[in-house]
């Protein structure tokens, strides 16, 4: 448990530097900020996985950065270019990562990857809209499943 504790409150709080203004100032704020997210997170959901591996999220959040660039650029392109094809559509993806925050996560990444949004997370499936349907969104809906489930140190089955 202090392990899962200490995992959640390096991720928080490095989230915090990176969402917030990162001076020294503000670190005390953020520092406890992710402990009472810490504090909460074990008091709702004691015997769930284990937090996010920083080995994990040091390879994930490259990842994420350059995909939330991507999904910005296309959502703009989109929106500035009418004559784009649209094919919306809605994927059911059957999940292979476990019940609780991989799951969470994955649902709410989900939305800056280019054309996709999580619509819904209903047991084992996650229900995503595609602004273009294909088998190109369905691989990165499953390359992001991959890198959550690295990121939380979990084997997919």
């Amino acid at each position: 448990m202090l392990r899962t504790g200490l995992s959640w409150l390096a991720f928080l709080f490095i989230l915090w530097l990176i969402l917030a203004d990162p001076r020294p100032g503000a670190w005390a704020v953020g520092l406890l900020a992710a402990g009472l997210g810490v504090v909460l997170r074990l008091r709702l959901h004691p015997d769930t996985e284990p937090g996010p591996r920083l080995l994990g999220f040091a390879t994930f959040l490259p990842y994420f950065l350059w995909q939330s660039v991507r999904g910005g650029w296309d959502v703009s392109r989109r929106a500035l270019t009418p004559g784009l094809p649209l094919d919306p559509d809605l994927l059911s993806f059957p999940l292979s990562l476990p019940p609780g925050p991989s799951r969470v996560f994955m649902t709410n990444s989900l939305s800056l990857l280019p054309g996709t949004f999580g619509a819904e997370l209903k047991d084992q499936t996650l229900t995503v809209h595609l602004l273009v349907s294909g088998a190109e969104a369905e691989a990165r809906v499953e390359e992001l499943e991959e890198r959550v489930a690295r990121l939380f140190g979990l084997e997919l089955s």
